[in-house]
This record gives C-alpha cells, sequence and structure tokens, in this order.
C-alpha cells in the first residue's frame, strides 16, 4: 500500500510550497541508514537497523529487536536522529508496526518504556528534554505518558490514557508528534501532542518546560528506547515512512492495512 504524507497547507497550496516544509523522510529503501537531508541525519543505533522483513510500503523498514529477558530485567532498542540545527517547533510522523505478541509486562521497580524522545544534545545534561513514554496498564497494554525538564529539573508527569490495547497489536499504526518549545522562562505555552491513527491521544498546552537560557531548543530525538519493563519475548517493532517538518503533518487517516498472515520475527 502506498503511503504519503503531507503538509496541512498542501491542501491549499501549491506543492512546491508544501515540499518545502518537509525536512526529511526517509522510507528506508536503500537498505540502510545512510538518508541525509536537509541537514537532518540518523544518529547511532542500539538493536535497530534496516529491515526487509516487515515493511508498511515497499521493502524495507526499521526494525527495533528488544530480547527477552527474566522478569526484573530491561530490554533496549534505540535509534538516534540528528536534527542538525537548533529547533523550537518540529512535527514528527511515521508508520509503527506494533507486534502481535507485545505485552506491556508491570514490575515492582519502573515499568514505564521510551516512546520517543525530543531533547538538546547531550540528552544526559538537560536543557530542554521532554519524551513520550508508555506506562503498564496492568493487563499488557500501555498507557501514554510525557515527561518533560523546566530549568534542568523533571517536572510532574502528564498523563494522556490508554494508548496501546489487544486491538493494537499485530498491525501498523500512524504516529504523528508535535513539540513546540516555551517562548520564555516565564511563558507557560510549551505544547505535547500526539495523534495515533488520525485519533489525537495527547494535547498538553500551556507546558512550563523551559531549557533554561541558551538551552531552550532541541537539536536531537530518538525513537522507542529504554524498557524499563523488560518483555519476556522477544518483540520487534518496525517503524517506516519517517518524515520531520516544521509545518502541521496529516497523512491519509484510512485504517492501516492488516498485518501479513505470518510475520517471521527474525530481522533480515
Amino acid at each position: 500500500m502506498s503511503k504519503r504524507w503531507i503538509p496541512v497547507i498542501a491542501l491549499a497550496c501549491a506543492v512546491g510550497t508544501a515540499q518545502g516544509a518537509t525536512l526529511f523522510s526517509d522510507g528506508f529503501e536503500s537498505g540502510g541508514l545512510n538518508r541525509s537531508e536537509g541537514g537532518i541525519s540518523w544518529g547511532y543505533s542500539t538493536s535497530a537497523s534496516v529491515s526487509a522483513n516487515n515493511a508498511y510500503s515497499g521493502n524495507s523498514s526499521l526494525a527495533f529487536v528488544y530480547d527477552g529477558v527474566g522478569d526484573g530485567s530491561d530490554s533496549f532498542a534505540e535509534q538516534r536522529l540528528e536534527l542538525g540545527q537548533a529547533y523550537r517547533e518540529l512535527w514528527f510522523g511515521y508508520d509503527l508496526y506494533i507486534p502481535a505478541n507485545y505485552s506491556h509486562r508491570s514490575q515492582s521497580g519502573p515499568s514505564n518504556n521510551k516512546f520517543i524522545a525530543i531533547y538538546r544534545d547531550p540528552y544526559t545534561n538537560p536543557g530542554f528534554q521532554v519524551n513520550f513514554s508508555l506506562n503498564a496498564d496492568g493487563s499488557g497494554g500501555s498507557t501514554l505518558m510525557a515527561h518533560r525538564y523546566d530549568y534542568g529539573s523533571e517536572a510532574g508527569i502528564l498523563s494522556a490514557g490508554s494508548f496501546i490495547d489487544s486491538s493494537d497489536l499485530g498491525r501498523w499504526h500512524k504516529i504523528v508528534v508535535h513539540v513546540k518549545v516555551p517562548s520564555s522562562g516565564s511563558a507557560s505555552d510549551g505544547v505535547l501532542q500526539l495523534w495515533k491513527d488520525g485519533e489525537q491521544m495527547a494535547d498538553f498546552t500551556g507546558v512550563a518546560m523551559y531549557g533554561g537560557d541558551g538551552q531552550n531548543y532541541f537539536d536531537e530525538a530518538y525513537l522507542l528506547g529504554w524498557a524499563n519493563s523488560g518483555f519476556d519475548q522477544r518483540t520487534v517493532f518496525y517503524l517506516d515512512n519517517l518524515v520531520v517538518s516544521d509545518t502541521p503533518l496529516s497523512g491519509d487517516v484510512t485504517a492501516p492495512p492488516e498485518p501479513p498472515t505470518v510475520i517471521d520475527t527474525e530481522v533480515q
């Protein structure tokens, strides 16, 4: 099935204007992570690689492999994206396959898992830093929440409600994320928004999350990431058709296609 992301303004503007709003896109058809566009390029990978095993469109996608681990242990798969310059507002869009065997287990310690992080590099020294994370719902599914820093200290967690349940498993889903930094240290006007399949799942506006003087911007992001819950079984996510834009993204919001009848979970 073909896939096309378009900025909202393209509905009323010329094609050239719409294309100018897309800073970076990658459908992984080159077979590697060598794409560079608009100053944006891929950074380092941890248990993430291009695979011909399962794609939303074309022949390839980016596979994130979480190994099965014992109870109380963590899993890790992550792909970094270097934005190349300081930004104050961007939209990220991509197709994400949630595996059929996905089960978000609860732990006695932290059980939240990273979904997407957007921050001023280095990530360990904020600066501006936000991330959407998934928390166990007690039934194998996940709720969505947002973590943020304000003046370099972690602020209150923002809860968005249910995000993944059994009906989402073994299917592709369209994800759109919008992040805007606050205009000043005294202004609570930051924005954190997320859509899944055209439905807005998180709408946090008026958010205090100032990065600090000279640090109130972001220049790097990472996709998925550390899973504090760990997974009982080898669990493989696939990501396709990533787009980074400086204007609002709107994709076709028709139902995602059904997954293939059989998908080999070994990454190729």
